[in-house]
This record gives structure tokens, C-alpha cells and sequence, in this order.
């Protein structure tokens, strides 16, 4: 299995000059558990989590008007989609981190693979869902 098998497509970044508070509302209302930092072309240049931010409030910074600039971690590890996915899980377990942003060969993110990515896909192999999704609505000519 490839990381790209199990890696969120539909992912939040913010860019340097956004405010602790900014992003702290996006990753809790999100629920992430921290949010890439992207430069205008989309590379990777740094990454934010909610201890970083825990950290801010505990340091007395002013979580308002304070840019995660100043707190964010600047050139976070990142991953290509191509590797395998027990390398993945092997960076993460070796570095302590719960998420790896996912990278094209210039440094453009495509992506973010976390442990909870990863183990959705590896518990759902076995599981197969028959049937249809209900709806709020019916269907015309319905009973």
C-alpha cells in the first residue's frame, strides 16, 4: 500500500501571516490536529498543531494578532505520495508527529496523511457496505 492509497485530499492550509486564533478555529472546527503552512505557490514551509498553539497560550502570546509565523515549525518533514506506507508510519513513529504533509517533486502539497488516515483504510480492508444511504428526502415515486 501506497501512501497515496490512504492520504486526505480535502485539506486546510493557511498561509504565514494568518493569526494563532485564525487557525486554531480552523483546526478545531476541522478537527485536525494541526495545519500546513503554505507559501503563494503552495509549497510547504511550514506547519502548525494544536500543542504549538497550546504552547502560545501558555507563553502568554496574543493569540489574536499574533501570526503562526512566529510559532509554527518551519520546514516540517513532508513525504511524496509513492512511498509505502509502512515507511510512512515508520516516520512518524521515528519523529513523534501524527501527521505528514504530502508533497509533489517541486514542494507543492497535495495532500496530508495521518495516523488516523491510516488506520481508517487499514481497519476498513474487511469491510465491505451493501445497500444505500437514507436520505432526508424521497425519492418521487417512492413509498
Amino acid at each position: 500500500m501506497k501512501t497515496y492509497d490512504v492520504m486526505s485530499v480535502d485539506i486546510v492550509c493557511a498561509k504565514k501571516d494568518a493569526t494563532i486564533v485564525e487557525v486554531a478555529t480552523r483546526i478545531v472546527l476541522g478537527i485536525f490536529n494541526g495545519i500546513p503552512i503554505i507559501n503563494d505557490d503552495g509549497t510547504v514551509i511550514g506547519i502548525i498543531t494544536r500543542i504549538d498553539i497550546l504552547r502560545a497560550i501558555k507563553d502568554g502570546k496574543d493569540i489574536n494578532n499574533t501570526p503562526i509565523e512566529d510559532i509554527m515549525t518551519v520546514n516540517p518533514i513532508v513525504i511524496k505520495q509513492n512511498i509505502d506506507i509502512e515507511e510512512t508510519i515508520g516516520i512518524m513513529d521515528k519523529n513523534g508527529i501524527s501527521m505528514i504533509p504530502v508533497v509533489e517533486d517541486d514542494g507543492r502539497i497535495i495532500g496530508i496523511c495521518s495516523r488516523s488516515d491510516i488506520l481508517k483504510e487499514i481497519l476498513n480492508e474487511r469491510f465491505v457496505v451493501i445497500g444505500r444511504k437514507k436520505t432526508a428526502t424521497t425519492t418521487i415515486g417512492e413509498g
